[in-house]
């Protein structure tokens, strides 16, 4: 098991080797659904930046935390630190006089997949970055949230999502959060001015093993995440525990899961009662998952908040969570991010949310109906899915002047190797 004991070993041993290396930080992280804590958290490292600070996110709004979120960032600007700010260009609603504010002290500002590019809608336009995450200096947060006022708590939102995030601190973990931004901006030809690590803390990296697996996805060119869901189901032995709010049949997904389950793994999925998409907000729970009814699967629906978290336990023994939906969009289009660990600690952590959250939830009930104008609005949405899955397959969006494709088919490390 990889844990802090491990990485506290194999520190006395390697430095019997090369008595030059120090120390090796093993990530101490917390995980936290509150809202406020979200922002007290990002804005904390913001403000003790040093050297780096670059924030990745799928939606940014005006409201008064996304603001104080950029002027602070224009603060560490101001103080020499190198700062990125990455927003998806479908949900950026963001104060355009202190984006260009930032830009003007030399901040890096990028509209993700900016819609302007495309004239016909097709699978390039539909395809967005739902990543979140934060890294500076040696500390990190990723997880659900966005930077909007939905994600605040009392004292900074609207408390409208239950989501799920972890503080880290770790400078491995850091070095490979900024191999992400190397990644994206390679794909629209931006250059960024990473943070390299000392000769020393290199070796230590690449003499321990990683404490995460990273794992991102842009289909069809990259697949990871997907491959891993699959390959940890057909791994899975005695249970998989699921919470995803945006819950939508996927084919080869729901095949492997029942698969599981005839073999006799108990599978358990947290999903939203209700849901702010409105491709979602209409169709009943009991419909979006007929295709896995089994008598080893319970599924379960969070009535309260809008539920936005989004992890997957296979046997108590793995967690793989992130960005990444159980959703159409997420299987085959979005640019997401997971991260995957075996770590106990972390594992239960996760498992004390995940089990909260359960208390609040309610079986999902298989005779539910609705009135006529619900089931018409319902049949209009599949129809939207429908169309807007043929305008997906295909390629007429594909804007020449934003990013080559065959870049999509390296690994992780090519492309990006000359910065490190």
């Amino acid at each position: 098991m990889i844990n802090e004991e491990f990485y506290e070993n194999a520190l006395k041993t390697l430095q019997l080797l090369s008595p030059e290396i120090k120390e090796y930080q093993f990530p101490h992280l917390s995980l936290f659904t509150d809202g406020d804590e979200f922002y007290q958290k990002l804005w904390q490292m913001i403000d003790e930046s040093k050297t780096y600070c670059w924030i990745l996110t799928y939606a940014m709004d005006k409201s008064l935390a996304a603001n104080i979120t950029l002027y602070k960032l224009i603060n560490a600007q101001q103080r020499g630190v190198n700062v990125v700010l990455f927003v998806d260009d479908l949900q950026g609603h963001y104060n355009n006089k202190l984006t260009k504010l930032f830009q003007s002290y030399g901040g890096v500002f990028l509209n993700l997949n900016p819609l302007s590019a495309f004239k016909i809608y097709g699978q390039e336009f539909f395809r967005r970055h739902h990543e979140k995450m934060a890294v500076a200096d040696h500390k990190a947060i990723f997880g659900t949230s966005n930077i909007e006022s939905h994600y605040g708590g009392v004292k900074w939102g609207k408390q409208t999502f239950h989501d799920i995030n972890t503080y880290t601190e770790g400078r491995q973990l850091s070095y490979n959060l900024q191999k992400h931004f190397m990644y994206l901006a390679s794909l629209y030809k931006i250059q960024l001015n990473p943070h390299k690590p000392t000769e020393e803390l290199l070796y230590t990296f690449n003499a321990f093993p990683p404490y995460y697996e990273f794992f991102k996805t842009h289909p069809p060119f990259n697949r990871q995440i997907q491959t891993q869901i699959i390959e940890s189901i057909k791994n899975a032995k005695d249970n998989i525990k699921i919470v995803q709010a945006y819950y939508y049949p996927v084919r080869i997904f729901e095949k492997h899961l029942r698969e599981a389950m005839d073999r006799g793994v108990k599978v358990e999925i947290i999903t939203a009662d209700k849901r702010d998409q409105p491709v979602y907000r209409y169709t009943f729970n009991r419909i979006l998952f007929q295709g896995v009814i089994h008598r080893n699967l319970k599924v379960y629906e969070f009535p309260e908040q809008l539920l936005h978290m989004k992890g997957y336990v296979f046997d108590n023994k793995q967690l793989f969570y992130g960005s990444f939906n159980n959703d159409r969009w997420s299987w085959k289009l979005n640019h997401e991010f997971n991260i995957l660990t075996e770590d106990e600690n972390e594992i239960k952590m996760f498992m004390d949310i995940y089990n909260e959250t359960k208390l609040r939830t309610r079986q999902i009930d298989y005779k539910k109906t609705g009135t006529p104008l619900r089931w018409i609005k319902m049949k209009f949405w599949e129809w939207f899915i429908y169309q807007s899955e043929i305008l997906m397959s295909k390629n007429q969006g594909y804007h020449p002047n934003k990013y080559k494709y065959n870049y999509l088919l390296n690994t992780w490390d090519e492309g990006i190797g000359n910065y490190f």
